[in-house]
């Protein structure tokens, strides 16, 4: 309608009134009240304004409460950066959450562009060189996730897209003491940290950052060695300790010695950075944890202690990680605890696992590695996992974990600083993995890494350039680990230096050489060769200073050769190699989506897949030619997967099964299945785009082409099967004699649908409904050919019977029943749950409202003029109208005849131009409080101010509308709109309708 008729329509009904130039100015009490209302209810305004008193019934209304726990370090939840959801029916594209943040990556700063869709959230302050980084997210609720982070991937100036994950502390709990003594500090005595006295124990010409949960600033063994940090939790406060945990490591690092009091740390005197990075509960995410590295650099620390972990690999943190290596900083992590809870599955996390981050176990008191450290080829050192050290609130106590060996660690390295000031990171690992004691399986061990430190060794030993010699020949070569940088040196043309690396799996070996010359230097070419190689890539040169090479592998051990090309050069050319890899795709791809799906057999079996890319999604698809049941299983190699299996049938919701933590085991429950095609999608649930994982999963199948009855025996009435409304019961019918009988319990009167189907071709099934007496009330016998059958009746509250035959027996394939009931609520089935169900309720009470048909009240629907008007006129009962006002499009035989002729002989409404009245014309909110207005007598003004950003003053609806806001029979939208020419909904009608009723009553 337009906007002219819809005035002329209304407004040719209201008399002239006067107009006051009065301004509302509402109160603090009314801003509050508006604002709670607002906070209460944004699915419609009728609804965000307080209800009159009405019955209730029990709490079915409520707003329901959600709670996060905090997840233990080292316990049986260690290493979970959240719970998953339970198995539960969902779509079979993977949505992330519509809250989920995601860090994009441009390849050159210059190139950033609105992305379309795409909503900035913020630009990550970090230095120019490490490249810039915003933090995004769709624009819009209601956006496909998936389609929007495909086109992102697929922008050219994009480098990468990915998730902000959570990352959490690596610590241990342990009992707490305030005995102290430094005979308790037995890790100082394991790392030879008192010997190391003998030659250094300060260190203040450079600075250690401690990235935790803050420092106890007042501490009287930490204090003196303090110097100021940041709080990135809550910034403008200082970096104060409310966890514990940061105090405890910054005391292993240097709490203050030989000053008569507590403990020492392994520095007796240094610079520690304290900054805030993890909430009292020991959590943060990888934004924060990158902006924590980034300042700590950037003001100077040389040293970096990481105690917090997680398995997702972020190429955001690798960044970080390269940008501190860039500017001479070192980086010291905890691998991680989950040794006994995860086992073999217990990678070394990140950023422990990057390559130029030393990445530290845990070794026991006995100096045996630490069974409950995580493992893998990344761990640098081992150092005691027990602790004794600073507490908070000025106290000491016992710690273990991971987060307590770094530390140790990171402050062995400050120690060789003091002694070697000149030394670039990568000398000072290498100096501490040469000193290191080798603990564990002779030489290097995924365990302890080069061995335990020792710190007396590291400060009084001098660093060998190549300690990977002799390594000339093959039989020579040395392990060069994946995933980490070392340092080493060719003496000329005639040196080779062989190393051997282990593959896990089939994939790509990467091997970055970054040749240490001199400014002005050139670079001398370096061949490479992948030894056995017998392809065309099996010798690769290197004639820039900082060059990658790849080589496709096999699973196992792989041997590379190194030399200079000019094999009558004399010069020495030190170097750093840094080695990764990439698993090859398994033998399923491509099945990325379910299009491609690969197809499996019907039957049993067991099958080994990987996610080799980002985002990977393996689908599979089964077509079953019976009946029968499917289980499925998928346990992975490494807790860097959090395994997620959904199963569906083609054109049905995916169930997914994600109820177990980073590397467990996920187990479906058996799901029945009939003739037709089905879909199995595994995925790394880790994040909606979960990174490369070198690990395998192994998806078992268990099926069962036998079909059993679930819920025999239920052949006799007092045998019968207890059904649950809105569930599904399977069965067969295994004789032409059989008879399946269920049992229905209501509470209440209900509209109460049964459903059989799976029906077999050419077997006809009939569902027969009893009372308790065994009184036939109903039945339904499916057509020929027909795969099922629905009846849908009334039922008062009482226990019922439902007996299930068939005309034939079969058991290749399972039938299935299923009931449905809806809650009759003032008889209706569409308001038990609805906001609005109150008011309907109590208009239903005072015979104002009826439904319209099937028991349905379609509160959602808009209201027509019609219904609005019958409505009012049930309402209020105006007197019987002494004249006959006529519309073309109301006859006589017309149902709201009589109520339409009362409201306009009353005065309450106004037809359109032509004689008309549009009873089948929905009506907006404009119209509905001008109707209210008019049928209560509530006078009005003309306002002097808007009454919403949407409604000006001079409208022609203004004072109407203005007068209801006033009176609290109405109200806006948060961002402080009315939406006048919005349809108005029977629920908001119902609802505004009966507080105006409360309002003229009192």
């Amino acid at each position: 309608m337009k906007m002219n008729e819809k005035r002329s329509a209304i407004a040719n009904s209201i008399p002239s009134m006067q107009m006051s130039e009065l301004e509302t100015k509402p109160g603090r009490n009314a801003q509050a009240s508006f604002a709670a209302r607002a906070a209460r209810s944004e699915a419609s305004p009728a609804a965000a304004l307080p209800q009159p008193p009405l019955r209730r019934r029990g709490f079915a209304r409520l707003a329901l409460h959600a709670s996060l726990a905090a997840l233990l370090l080292w316990s049986a939840l260690a290493g979970e950066v959240g719970h998953p959801a339970p198995a539960s029916a969902a779509p079979a594209g993977v949505e992330p959450a519509a809250s989920q943040s995601w860090l994009v990556k441009w390849r050159d700063p210059a190139q950033a562009k609105p992305l379309p869709g795409t909503r900035v959230l913020r630009r990550l302050a970090q230095p120019a060189a490490a490249g810039a980084v915003d933090v995004v997210r769709p624009e819009g609720t209601g956006a496909d996730t998936s389609a929007w982070l495909l086109r992102l991937q697929q922008t050219p100036e994009i480098e990468y897209v990915e998730p902000l994950s959570p990352v959490e502390l690596l610590a241990s709990p342990s009992p707490a003491t305030n005995d102290p003594k430094l005979p308790l500090q037995h890790h100082l005595d394991q790392i030879e940290a008192k010997k190391a006295w003998n030659t250094v124990h300060d260190q203040t010409a450079l600075t250690i950052a401690v990235i935790d949960t803050g420092v106890d600033l007042d501490h009287p063994d930490l204090k003196d060695n303090l110097v100021p940090g940041t709080n990135l939790v809550s910034p403008g406060k200082p970096p104060e300790d409310d966890n514990g945990h940061g105090t405890s490591v910054a005391g292993v690092v240097a709490g203050e010695g030989n000053n008569r009091l507590g403990v020492a740390g392994i520095l007796w005197h240094a610079r520690i950075m304290p900054i805030k990075a993890l909430d009292a509960d020991g959590y943060g995410d990888e934004e924060r944890l990158g902006k924590a590295i980034v300042y700590a650099v950037d003001h100077g620390a040389r040293i970096v202690v990481l105690s917090v972990g997680l398995y997702r690999y972020s190429l955001y943190l690798k960044d970080i990680a390269d940008y501190a290596e860039s500017k001479g900083a070192l980086l010291v992590a905890a691998s991680g605890n989950d040794g006994v809870t995860l086992g073999s599955r217990a990678d070394v996390k990140f950023p422990a696992a990057y390559p130029t981050v030393v990445a530290v176990a845990g070794a026991d008191p006995d100096g045996n590695p630490e069974p409950r450290s995580n493992t893998g080829p990344e761990i640098d050192l081992a150092a005691p996992w027990h602790v004794y050290t600073t507490a908070i609130g000025g106290g000491y106590k016992a710690e273990e974990g991971t987060s307590m060996a770094a530390p140790q660690v990171a402050a062995a390295a400050a120690l060789v600083w003091a002694v070697h000031p000149d030394y670039k990171p990568y000398q000072v690992r290498a100096l501490l993995r040469q000193t290191a004691l080798d603990i564990g399986n002779p030489g290097f061990d995924t365990a302890s890494g080069y061995g335990l430190l020792q710190v007396d060794n590291a400060v009084t030993t001098a660093l060998k350039p190549d300690s990977y010699e002799p390594n000339n020949s093959k039989n020579a070569a040395p392990v060069f680990l994946l995933g980490k940088k070392i340092a080493a040196e060719l003496a000329g043309g005639a040196d080779k230096d062989w190393y051997s690396i282990d593959a896990p799996y089939d994939g790509v070996i990467s091997i970055q050489l970054q040749g240490l010359i001199g400014v002005g230097d050139e670079m001398p070419t370096v061949q490479m060769m992948h030894d056995g190689d017998t392809s065309s890539q099996r010798i690769k040169d290197a004639k820039l200073g900082n060059q990658t090479m790849q080589w496709n592998v096999k699973k196992g051990r792989n041997y590379f050769e190194l030399h200079l090309f000019d094999k009558t050069l004399s010069q020495h050319l030190p170097y750093l190699l840094t080695s990764t890899f990439e698993i090859a795709p398994d033998a399923y791809e491509v099945n990325d989506k379910q299009y491609q799906a690969f197809t499996l057999s019907p039957r049993s079996q067991q099958i080994t897949g990987n996610f080799h890319q980002t985002g990977d999604l393996d689908w599979y698809a089964i077509h079953f030619d019976t009946g029968g049941t499917v289980k499925l299983t998928m346990s992975v190699d490494s807790a860097r997967i959090d395994p997620s299996v959904g199963f569906q049938r083609q054109g049905e919701a995916m169930q997914e099964t994600d109820e177990k933590g980073d590397g467990e085991t996920e187990t479906t429950r058996s799901f029945n299945v009939t003739p037709g095609q089905y879909y199995i999608r595994v995925r790394n649930s880790m994040s909606a785009q979960a990174s490369m994982a070198i690990a395998e999963y192994h998806l078992k199948l268990e099926v069962i082409s036998k079909l059993t009855d679930p819920n025999e025996p239920n052949n006799k009435i007092y045998e019968a099967t207890g059904v649950s409304p809105g569930s599904s019961y399977w069965g067969v019918i295994g004789t032409a004699n059989d008879v399946d009988w269920y049992q229905l319990r209501l509470a209440s009167t209900s509209m109460t649908t049964v459903q059989l189907s799976g029906i077999p071709s050419g077997i006809r099934m009939k569902a027969e409904l009893y009372d308790k007496t065994q009184k036939l009330l109903a039945q339904q016998q499916s057509a020929p050919n027909e795969t099922g059958l629905t009846k849908e009746l009334k039922l008062g509250a009482g226990v019922y019977y439902i007996k299930v035959t068939a005309s034939a027996s079969f058991d290749r394939q399972y039938y299935k029943l299923k009931v449905q009931t809806d809650q009759l609520v003032a008889g209706f089935r569409d308001i038990e749950d609805h906001w609005a169900g109150d008011a309907i309720e109590a208009l239903s009470d005072l015979g104002v409202v009826a439904g319209s048909g099937s028991y349905r009240f379609y509160p959602d629907r808009s209201i027509t003029r019609a219904e609005a008007v019958s409505m009012l006129v049930r309402a209020v009962k105006p007197k019987a109208a002494s004249t006959v006002v006529g519309f073309i499009d109301v006859p006589r035989s017309h149902w709201a005849y009589g109520p339409i002729n009362s409201a306009a002989a009353s005065g309450w409404i106004g037809g359109y131009p032509g004689g008309f009245f549009g009873p089948n014309q929905s009506i907006d909110r404009e119209e509905m409080a001008v109707m209210l207005l008019r049928t209560f007598g509530l006078g009005s003004v003309r306002p002097v101010h808007a009454p919403f950003i949407d409604v000006a003053a001079d409208r022609w609806s203004a004072p109407a509308i203005q007068t209801m806001k006033q009176k609290d029979l109405l109200g806006g939208y948060e961002n402080g709109g009315f939406k006048p020419e919005a349809s108005a909904t029977r629920a908001e009608f119902a609802a505004v309708l009966l507080r105006t009723m409360h309002f003229t009553k009192s």
